[in-house]
C-alpha cells in the first residue's frame, strides 16, 4: 500500500507541474511601433469638425525597437471600406527606420458626412500600430472670413497696458482701438489690470460688454477660412471664460456681446516693458462679413 500511495502522490505532483507550465504567460508578445499624434495649433491631433474641402495637417511621431517598413494612411467615408487617396504620395510609403517624424496634409471631401482617417505603421514581421482621427465634415463652408491685421494707420493691431497712455481696449464688432473714456458697451477686449498689477503688467484680457472667449484647440489660423469652420472651431474648443492671460502664438475665439457672432483671434506678439506702462499684446483676427 505504501508504494501505491507514493505513486499516487507522484502523479498528483506531475499533474500540478503540468498546470503550472501551461498557466504561465505563454509566448512573448512581439513589440509594436509606438505612434503618437503631434499636438499644437497647427495640427489636427484628435476628433474634429471641419467644413467641406478643408485642408488639415496631422503630425506623426513614431518609434520602434525594430525597423518600420511601411506607412499606410487610409480613409473611410460614412462607414464605407477604407481607401487610399490616389493623389497622396505619402499614403502608401515604404520606409526603413526605427524613428519617424512626418507631417501628413489631407483634405476633407466637399460633401458633408463622417471621415475616419487611419494611420498604420508596420515592421517586416507584420507587427503594426494604427491610430485614427474622426472628422465630422460639415459640408459647404459658408461665407469666407475677412482678416484684420492692421489699424487704419497701417500699424499692427494692439491692446495696450490699460493704465498707460495708449489704447487699452478694442472693438471687435466694427474694429478700432478704445480708451478708458470710451463706452464700455463697445469694449469686446480690454486689458485687465488691478491694484496688484501696477508693478508688473499681467498680459491679461477681459471684456466689458458680455463678450466671452475660448482657447482654440485643433484649429490653426490658416485652417479657419469660412463661417462653418469658424463655428466648428468654437464648438470644439471647450469652456467659455471671460478673463484670460494672452500667450504669444496662441489662438482664441470671441463670442460677441451675447450674440452668435464669432471672431477668431491669434496673438502674434506679447511685449513687456519696464516701468513705463507701454506693454502690449499684438494680435490679428478674422470674422464673417
Amino acid at each position: 500500500m505504501k508504494n501505491i500511495k507514493l505513486l499516487s502522490l507522484a502523479a498528483v505532483l506531475g499533474l500540478g507541474s503540468f498546470f503550472l507550465t501551461n498557466c504561465g504567460t505563454g509566448e512573448e508578445v512581439a513589440p509594436k511601433p509606438t505612434l503618437e499624434f503631434i499636438g499644437g495649433s497647427s495640427y489636427v491631433s484628435g476628433d474634429i469638425s471641419l467644413a467641406g474641402s478643408s485642408g488639415f495637417t496631422v503630425g506623426l511621431n513614431a518609434s520602434h525597437t525594430a525597423k518600420m517598413v511601411s506607412l499606410k494612411i487610409t480613409v473611410s467615408y460614412d462607414g464605407e471600406p477604407e481607401v487610399i487617396d490616389p493623389n497622396c504620395t505619402l499614403c502608401d510609403t515604404v520606409i526603413d527606420t526605427r524613428d519617424l517624424r512626418v507631417d501628413f496634409t489631407g483634405k476633407t471631401r466637399a460633401a458633408a458626412g463622417t471621415e475616419v482617417w487611419n494611420f498604420t505603421l508596420a515592421d517586416k514581421d507584420g507587427n503594426s500600430t494604427t491610430k485614427s482621427i474622426t472628422i465630422t465634415n460639415l459640408g459647404t463652408g459658408g461665407a469666407s472670413l475677412i482678416e484684420y491685421t492692421q489699424d487704419n494707420g497701417g500699424q499692427p493691431l494692439r491692446v495696450w497696458n490699460f493704465i498707460g497712455p495708449n489704447a487699452g481696449a478694442y472693438d471687435l464688432k466694427i474694429g478700432g482701438n478704445l480708451f478708458s473714456a470710451d463706452a464700455n458697451s463697445d469694449k469686446d477686449i480690454q486689458d485687465s489690470m488691478n491694484l496688484n498689477d501696477k508693478t508688473a503688467w499681467a498680459a491679461r484680457w477681459t471684456s466689458r460688454n458680455g463678450t466671452t472667449f475660448k482657447k482654440v484647440t485643433g484649429y490653426s489660423w490658416g485652417a479657419v477660412t469660412n463661417s462653418s469652420q469658424l463655428q466648428a472651431a468654437w464648438d470644439d474648443s471647450g469652456a467659455e471664460f471671460s478673463t484670460f492671460t494672452v500667450v504669444k502664438g496662441a489662438s482664441y475665439m470671441a463670442k460677441l456681446r451675447g450674440t452668435s457672432t464669432l471672431v477668431f483671434i491669434e496673438i502674434t506678439d506679447v511685449v513687456t516693458t519696464a516701468s513705463n506702462n507701454l506693454d502690449y499684446a499684438q494680435f490679428r483676427y478674422k470674422k464673417a462679413p
